[in-house]
């Protein structure tokens, strides 16, 4: 049994449901989704046909690459929706403003 916020997602405890989202490459609402849907977090990021991990395409910005834009919205701490529109509206300055923050939170040096 965890202690509340803390949460086991593929043999690994996670504290929180941001850091869930973050390994998982999803956002915090899709955590808390599985959560009251299923009452644990064994199908999460697994497709239908049982391809984990497998959601989305590959999306390069600023030289990296994420597996999908999810897991980058989730990464920068934002709404996949608000990262969407970032992006097709060329707003890559605001993208690049919330990557450098996400960066700056979890220490990644350049």
């Amino acid at each position: 049994m965890s202690a509340p916020g803390n949460f086991m997602w593929r043999g690994r405890s996670y504290v929180g449901l941001r850091s869930v989202a973050r390994a998982a490459g999803v956002t915090t609402h899709t955590v808390s989704y599985h959560l009251n849907r299923h009452g644990h977090l064994e199908r999460l990021q697994v497709q239908p046909g049982g391809n984990a991990g497998a959601c989305g395409k590959p999306v390069r910005v600023f030289g990296r690459v994420w597996p999908s834009r999810t897991a980058l919205a989730a990464y920068v701490g934002r709404s996949d929706s608000r990262v969407s529109h970032w992006m097709r509206a060329g707003r890559g300055d605001l993208l690049l403003s919330a990557l450098m923050a996400a960066d700056a939170r979890q220490g990644v040096t350049a």
